[in-house]
């Protein structure tokens, strides 16, 4: 009962605490929502694609005033995953089954500007512009089964990757309650080897 009441009577202090303005302002965010590639659709009854998933972004900036600011993030970006499955007639009464896999898998590093309309006291449109520093793994797998002792099944897989820095660019709306702010925003991410767009919902904080 003592532990109680002395939690209720500390309740309301804990409602009113406020963490202190820094003495250098920045904010710092996270987003999350659903990337896709920018890659042909399907054309083969064969294969599958999946070129969508969920990702995530967490970010960092520093406000030069209400209506420009530096920023940095890091965004991990779903995957681009790719199937084939195909048969041939073999040497035997089984047709030959060929499997053939592609996974890539991104994320990578921005630093850019963000420009911020007011519309109102609460609400802004806004831009952002930056480089971005790409990561990219491509994982294969090739299976080969001909069902027939004188030939040899085939298994390979292999693996590589590609870096590079090329552009990121995103439009949003963001609502902003003293020093919390949500958002949603559109974004493109470039890389040499596809473009990936994402939409995701997010909030940061301003210390």
């Amino acid at each position: 009962m003592a532990v109680a009441t002395i939690a209720a009577s500390l309740l309301p202090l804990f409602c009113r605490a406020e963490i202190p303005k820094s003495p250098i302002p920045f904010y710092i965010g996270t987003g999350v929502g659903s990337s896709s590639y920018d890659y042909p659709n399907n054309d083969l009854e064969s294969r599958s694609i999946d070129k969508s998933g969920f990702y995530y972004q967490l970010f960092a900036g520093y406000p030069i005033n209400k209506y420009f600011a530096i920023e940095a993030g890091f965004a991990d970006l779903s995957k681009l995953e790719e199937v084939i499955k195909q048969e041939f007639p073999g040497t035997t009464d089984k047709n030959v089954n060929l499997y053939r896999s592609s996974i890539q898998d991104n994320y990578g590093f921005r630093l850019g500007v963000k420009a911020s309309l007011p519309l109102t006291s609460h609400f802004a449109l806004y831009g952002k512009a930056s480089f971005f520093n790409w990561h990219s793994t491509i994982d294969q797998k090739l299976t080969i089964n001909y069902y027939d002792p004188a030939i040899a099944d085939v298994n390979q897989s292999e693996s590589y990757s590609d870096s590079g820095t090329d552009g990121h660019y995103a439009i949003g709306i963001q609502g902003t309650k003293e020093r919390l702010s949500i958002f949603i925003e559109h974004e493109l991410y470039q890389t040499e080897i596809e473009n990936i767009y994402g939409v995701n919902l997010g909030v940061s904080y301003r210390f």
